[in-house]
């Protein structure tokens, strides 16, 4: 398997595990604040290991996906290391997360788009990621159920970006593999 279909299967398995998780928000809104923290701290940690080990398998640069890696480590550690946080807390982490991933994925689709390489999902999904983060810090007061259902459908909505974008570069994967 060659690079690019290996970095279209990693935006896959992302996108996949964001819609998981916003679905499981959207249809489970009754549950406690501290389970959504559980859900999002499990989220995180593994979106984070994902990425970090996608580092140091990937040839060329690096250090996109070691901080977006990390980033995703330390906002899963800080969910688990503090369940009963406050929904106000719980808003600055998520909206930091999302703002800080929103711009480590941009980053990533600019350095893609140098290799010529048509990531505009992922542009999406970065600038998407950026807007949620910034209402959520914007608007810390406006309530558990609207952070559920912003959360919600920031995930749903992000994860078929970066399906798209994954299945977007396997395509184009597919000519470099019979060459």
């Amino acid at each position: 398997m060659n690079a690019f279909a290996r970095i279209g299967t990693m935006w896959i398995v992302r996108g996949i595990a964001s819609v998981v998780f916003g679905l499981l928000t959207l249809f489970r809104p009754a549950t406690s604040i501290a389970a959504i923290v559980i859900l999002f701290g499990v989220y995180a940690l593994v979106d984070g290991a994902f990425l970090l080990g996608f580092a140091f398998r990937h040839e060329g640069p690096k250090a996109q996906y070691v901080i977006a890696g990390l980033l995703g480590l330390v906002a899963g550690a800080l969910s688990f290391m503090f369940p009963g946080l406050t929904a106000f807390s719980l808003y600055v982490l998520i909206g930091a997360w999302a703002m800080s991933t929103g711009i480590a994925e941009i980053v990533i689709a600019i350095s893609m788009r140098k290799e010529r390489v048509n990531v505009g999902g992922l542009t999406l999904a970065g600038v998407l990621s950026l807007a949620c983060g910034a209402m959520l810090l914007a608007l810390p007061m406006a309530g558990v159920i609207a952070l559920l259902g912003l959360v919600a459908a920031y995930a749903i909505v992000n994860g078929f970006f970066l399906v798209g974008a994954g299945f977007r570069i396997h395509h184009l994967a597919r000519p470099l593999s019979a060459a």
